[in-house]
């Protein structure tokens, strides 16, 4: 019983880093993502919908506006949360 316990207590201390824990991106993906996303804010007006993040190209540094917080994604691309766009400076 006590090993069940135990074993428990490990899977939930790793399910918890796992959600405090970013995914880090190489920077040139990322200063891409933050142009994409200074463009939307520059030219469009304030809404309620606010992006979650941007899906971008790991290859030619393409990316879109994604609203929803799991998109799917093509085998080349990769999500960018906004919180990481904002959080880091380069």
């Amino acid at each position: 019983m006590n090993l069940k316990s135990s074993t428990r207590n490990q899977n939930s201390g790793q399910t918890q880093a796992n959600k405090t824990s970013m995914i880090f991106f190489d920077p040139s993906l990322i200063k891409a993502a933050r142009n994409i996303y200074r463009s939307y804010c520059n030219l469009n007006v304030a809404t309620e919908n606010k992006p979650r993040g941007i899906v971008i190209n790991r290859d030619s540094h393409r990316g879109q506006l994604a609203f929803n917080s799991k998109p799917i994604l093509l085998p080349r691309e990769c999500f960018i949360p906004l919180k990481q766009i904002e959080a880091e400076v380069y």
